[in-house]
């Protein structure tokens, strides 16, 4: 016998209590199925009055190399917008109305296959020791219902300092000296935005699998400041978070929006010179790339790593 009975929604699904009579959800589809992440949706006013905002929702999401700042939602001679960051985090009364004011929807989805930490090595760039090591990355990229550009950020806390044969020691970054937590990493001064694109961008409804990586390096000074170097270490913690932007440029109209839980990875290292003269690692341990549930699970900084340098005489 063919059971005809339409599918209902589990209420163990859903965390917020919802208040008063629900509307349904049209072709008996969940609503959070019919909303597009980092767009802008018009708010009912109701809610956007509602103390401490609405988990899932924010007034906006304004990136730089600088800084990046999540904007509380302001309600505009009785109008307001906001951007849906987290849909899954929206009361489910919210998502109903969110999904009957706009057509279409789709959430892309980032499935991380394999991490792993490779090329930790000091070698020879343009006659200069260089420590490096390459954090890779195996994901499948499915963008559903809409295009999607996908991009990362990196954050970092960082102490990396040169130790003088005289005992002395030198800063070479501390990201401690901004106060605020992790930075930015940036490697490039002249990039042009935070976000770094992982690929080019994905048309609706398609699928592709790839490798990403990006090196981080610190080169290796005989000298500094007149001074000889003894060694130097390096210790780093890496967050590194995946974000989806269905339109990067309109930005007044969409934001980036994490696809992944934000990956955890770090070093410990110490590089000094063997009895033959050659620079080697000495001491290592590595915090593998990990998926973490307890990294802020939006990026947001106040400064970046090349502002948290030691300017150097070589």
């Amino acid at each position: 016998m063919t059971n005809h009975s339409q599918p209902t929604a589990d209420p163990s699904e859903h965390i917020f209590p919802l208040p008063g009579r629900q509307l349904p959800p049209k072709a008996g589809i969940h609503p959070m199925a019919a909303i597009s992440p980092g767009r802008r949706y018009p708010l009912n006013p109701n809610f956007a009055n509602i103390a401490g905002g609405i988990d899932g929702l924010i007034g906006g999401y304004r990136l730089s190399l600088d800084r990046a700042e999540i904007l509380p939602i302001v309600p505009n001679q009785g109008a307001a917008h906001g951007f849906v960051w987290d849909e899954g985090r929206l009361p489910v009364g919210v998502a109903t109305e969110l999904a009957a004011s706009h057509v279409g929807g789709g959430r892309s989805r980032l499935t991380l296959h394999a991490a792993t930490l490779e090329g930790l090595e000091v070698k020879l760039i343009q006659q200069l020791p260089v420590l490096n090591i390459t954090p890779r990355f195996a994901v499948e990229w499915e963008t559903r219902g809409h295009g999607a550009q996908l991009g990362v950020v990196q954050l970092v806390e960082s102490a990396r300092t040169a130790h003088f044969a005289d005992g002395g020691t030198l800063n070479l970054l501390n990201t401690a000296s901004a106060n605020a937590g992790p930075v930015l990493y940036l490697d490039d001064p002249g990039a042009p935005s935070p976000v770094i694109p992982v690929c080019g961008f994905q048309n609706a409804d398609e699928t592709s699998r790839f490798e990403f990586s990006e090196s981080v390096r610190q080169p290796i000074y005989a000298e500094l400041d007149g001074q000889p170097v003894a060694s130097i270490s390096v210790l780093e913690q890496y967050t590194l978070y995946f974000l989806a932007n269905t339109a990067p440029d309109r930005p007044d109209d969409f934001i980036w929006t994490p696809v992944h839980l934000p990956i955890v990875w770090g070093w410990s290292i110490r590089v000094q010179q063997r009895f033959d003269g050659v620079w080697d690692i000495f001491r290592r341990k590595l915090i593998m790339p990990t998926p973490s549930t307890e990294a802020p699970p939006l990026p947001t900084w106040t400064d970046n790593s090349l502002r948290c340098r030691t300017p150097l005489d070589v």
